[in-house]
């Protein structure tokens, strides 16, 4: 009887053990199977604006995170996903220390690589397609796309995942607790690169 109850309460603890939550480290997988589709880890959410780094200047530019930030916001995301402790104020000055942007406050992209001392890096891609994109959320890279507002400005989210009405991503201008769907297609991008790890 003692034995079926020890052999009970060592299967009880191997369950427990096999549904703790792990911290995830740079190096770990990141890609779980949701519904059979692949979805990227959201573990935060930035906005641009907040009043803790808004104010901020952006490299060396006449920019600023809060008005021009919405980059180096979306790879701070993308990167805490990866396993990495950032947010936009600490990337924004780790990256203007490795010389990462241009004068007008351009990131350069070999920058990633720079700052996480080799363990991350962005793929870089001269044209956007659905298969592109695709292909980087399969690998685990979380990818970033630009595409213009409604008044004309170019702008930069991070993608998660797609669903059937869109694009799920996290949006640095947007305070929002869920990631919002991006109802159109990848033809509406103008850029994309891929931050993950290398």
């Amino acid at each position: 009887m003692l034995r079926w109850i020890y052999i009970g309460l060592l299967a009880l603890m191997l369950t427990a053990c096999g549904t703790t939550p792990k911290t995830v480290s740079p190096g770990q997988s990141v890609r779980p199977q949701i519904n059979n589709q692949t979805a990227l880890p959201d573990r935060v959410a930035f906005y641009q604006k907040d009043r803790r780094w808004a104010h901020e200047q952006l490299g060396h530019s006449d920019g600023t995170l809060g008005a021009d930030g919405c980059l180096v916001t979306a790879t701070s995301m993308a990167l805490v996903n990866l396993g990495f402790k950032t947010d936009p104020s600490d990337l924004n000055k780790r990256l203007t220390r490795a010389d990462s942007f241009t004068p007008r406050g351009w990131l350069i992209w070999d920058g990633i690589r720079k700052v996480t001392d080799g363990q991350a890096k962005a793929r870089y891609y001269k044209t956007v397609d659905a298969g592109l994109i695709n292909q980087c959320i399969i690998d685990g890279y979380y990818p970033l796309v630009q595409f213009y507002l409604p008044n004309g400005r170019s702008h930069w989210a991070v993608i998660l995942d797609r669903s059937s009405q869109g694009y799920r991503m996290r949006d640095p201008l947007r305070h929002a607790e869920q990631p919002l769907i991006f109802p159109h297609g990848a033809e509406k991008f103008r850029a994309l690169r891929c931050v993950g790890l290398a």
